[in-house]
């Protein structure tokens, strides 16, 4: 079967550094694959790889067999690549409907044109209106973004990556800051979009991690240090001496 998103080789230098070195993985739809590493090990480098924020120095990025090497994000967007963030991306002011409706409008972004399309048309609510049912935030739709707390406003960043329609999400640390009850709904969410997404996870909370990973990947110092089931991951020597410690 090919993969809904894969890279090989994947390089990317700033000057002498190498922050992401000759890393390959496939994403599968029906798979949650959680990439996990110190800070600094090129995981979030990783992601802008991937959804086209960065280019690489070398090695490829295929989407659903295609090479998108050289696209730009939006054009990946437009792919099935949705895309969170470690700091939320969202329009404050905005109600929670109106951030997740301008985020459906971009299906029919090309360049020069979508301002013209937002500001002449109403929007699809309807995408809107399901991909916030499926966070959990419908009945906060008419909410300003300012009043939720911070797991809320992690939910809406998921429902704006949903309501663009997207084969593949990369969601780079949903969970960070997000107390206990908060945490265990995303987690939940992550699992179940795992079902009919290629979901790649950056976190640092393992406990999530250990209970929602189909596989997992470990970068240090931007290589794959190791690739595997949980079970593998948590019982390697190598992986708890360079990261989860020896309590793990």
């Amino acid at each position: 079967m090919t993969a809904a998103l894969e890279a090989t080789g994947l390089t990317r230098r700033f000057g002498g550094l190498a922050a992401v070195s000759d890393v390959s993985l496939a994403l599968s739809v029906g798979e949650l694959h959680a990439v996990i590493g110190p800070n600094g090990a090129g995981k979030s480098t990783l992601a802008n790889l991937l959804s086209g924020e960065l280019a690489p120095s070398g090695g490829a990025v295929r989407l659903g067999g295609q090479d998108v090497t050289g696209w730009p994000v939006w054009r990946r967007a437009l792919g099935g690549i949705g895309r969170s963030f470690q700091k939320a991306n969202i329009l404050q002011e905005l109600t929670v409907l109106e951030n997740t409706r301008l985020a459906a409008q971009a299906r029919g972004f090309t360049p020069g044109r979508w301002l013209r399309r937002a500001a002449r048309e109403a929007g699809p609510v309807s995408e809107a209106r399901a991909a916030l049912a499926r966070a959990g935030l419908g009945p906060w739709e008419d909410a300003v973004a300012t009043t939720l707390s911070h797991g809320q406003l992690r939910l809406l960043e998921i429902a704006m990556a949903l309501a663009t329609g997207p084969r593949v999400l990369l969601l780079d640390e949903p969970l960070a800051g997000v107390g206990p009850e908060e945490g265990e709904r995303l987690a939940s969410l992550l699992k179940e979009l795992s079902r009919d997404h290629a979901l790649l996870l950056i976190e640092h909370d393992m406990d999530v991690v250990f209970a929602v990973a189909d596989t997992l990947t470990v970068m240090v110092d931007g290589r794959v240090l190791e690739r595997g089931p949980p079970a593998r991951i948590r019982a390697s020597a190598a992986v708890r001496d360079a990261y989860l410690g020896h309590a793990a």
